[in-house]
């Protein structure tokens, strides 16, 4: 019930809007429900789901707009959708996706955008 709360709370911040230049996923699994950040989810996401419009930042830890604005409230919705229901994966140290063990998934996603 918590998850539903805080999710009522944060995704006005994020919907309707025009395009970001940069965004991440934070997440919270577990009895405490503390949101973190989550670089893994948002790489996967950056990689996974934006490969045409953005590019992954390993030094700002975050995937950047590069062809056109990121919709904040579509990336809220890919969070939610790939990091709760669909899974993803980590990356080794070449940058490819370890993918031969199962997706990792959380109880809560959002999305959070500059």
């Amino acid at each position: 019930m918590h998850a539903l709360s805080l999710l009522a709370v944060l995704l006005p911040l994020v919907a309707a809007d025009t395009g970001y230049a940069q965004c991440d996923c934070q997440t919270a699994s577990g009895s405490g429900q503390t949101l973190t950040y989550n670089a893994e989810l948002s790489r996967w996401l950056c990689y996974h789901t934006y490969t045409n419009i953005a590019l992954w930042s390993q030094k700002d830890g975050r995937c950047v707009a590069t062809q056109q604005y990121i919709a904040g409230d579509v990336w809220q919705q890919n969070c939610i959708k790939v990091g709760v229901h669909e899974g993803y994966y980590a990356f080794d140290s070449n940058g490819f996706p370890i993918n031969n063990v199962p997706a990792m998934k959380v109880q809560t996603a959002v999305g959070n955008c500059d």
